[in-house]
């Protein structure tokens, strides 16, 4: 009983981050140049949107998986 909710929960905070996922980047890139990676910042910001768009993708992608798996011990 108690799994499900928890597996709901992620899930639900999953789809929240898809929202964010342009400003965790943009924090990302930040952080790359803190730590003086200037080449995979400059990476990052040369492709921002197809970043954006894979981890838009993967949290999507992981949040369904949780979500199913969550149904499914919720059924049984």
């Amino acid at each position: 009983m108690y799994t499900h909710t928890v597996l709901f929960a992620v899930a639900v905070l999953l789809l929240v981050l898809m929202a964010l996922t342009p400003e965790l980047v943009r924090l990302r890139i930040r952080i790359f140049r803190w730590l003086q990676l200037n080449w995979a910042a400059n990476l990052l910001e040369k492709h921002f949107d197809s970043w954006v768009m894979l981890f838009r993708i993967i949290l999507f992608l992981v949040a369904a998986v949780l979500l199913y798996a969550g149904w499914e011990d919720l059924r049984h």
